[in-house]
């Protein structure tokens, strides 16, 4: 029997197995969840969901607040496999799950789950920042794309800090990588609140110089 849509997203909440025509609800094996478990292991994969064939969603126990979480893909699919995940999103929420804990963050479905406070993905994303804060000295540009693209810069930072530090224990963040994470953030703030774009740029070009020499 092929369920309609709906009914897949939220199994996914309810982590029980389920398929529809293109998309399904896989769950893990008890065997996996004894051992994560009895191991000490931050999260526990529960089941995930698949649009498709790609896995988009992930549906993980935080041992730590023994609260139920939804990790969804960063991807942008294509439009079908979008409306896939909005229905994984809101049929966690139908599970009777916070929506406060959905989190954007990689799922996947290797054997060793790869965590959402993982520094380096806060380092990818101070990475993919710094490269994208060249476009705000571009020349020819309207002030308002300049702003822009920080405002992205600083959603990308957010979101990394929060998926690094929301439910995590204290010895689990890097704190190197989290130090970095917020002072970049702050800066960010800063240039926001700076009227004078001239000085926005300069404080750009100064602040890659100093992240990486080879810019100056």
């Amino acid at each position: 029997m092929s369920y309609s849509h709906p009914v897949v997203g939220q199994s996914l909440g309810l982590c029980k197995p389920c398929k529809g025509s293109r998309m399904e609800v896989r769950v893990s094996s008890k065997d996996y969840i004894a051992n994560s478990l009895t191991h000490g292991d931050l999260f526990t994969r529960l089941a995930i969901g698949i649009s498709y064939t790609t896995i988009v969603a992930e549906h993980v126990l935080n041992n730590h607040t023994k609260q139920h979480e939804l990790w969804v893909n960063p991807q942008y699919y294509s439009s079908s496999t979008q409306r896939h995940v909005r229905y994984f999103r809101s049929g966690f929420t139908k599970a009777q799950h916070d929506a406060d804990n959905i989190f954007v963050t990689k799922a996947e479905s290797g054997s060793a789950i790869t965590t959402r406070e993982y520094k380096q993905y806060a380092q990818k994303a101070l990475t993919i920042t710094n490269a994208e804060l060249h476009d705000v000295d571009k020349p020819r540009l309207r002030e308002t794309t300049r702003r822009g693209t920080i405002a992205s810069c600083l959603y990308r930072l957010d979101l990394a800090r929060r998926n690094m530090t929301k439910g995590i224990p204290l010895e689990a963040v890097d704190n190197d990588t989290f130090m970095e994470l917020m002072q970049t953030t702050h800066f960010l703030d800063m240039l926001l609140e700076t009227p004078d774009i001239d000085e926005v740029r300069a404080a750009v070009v100064a602040h890659l110089a100093l992240t990486n020499p080879k810019n100056g």
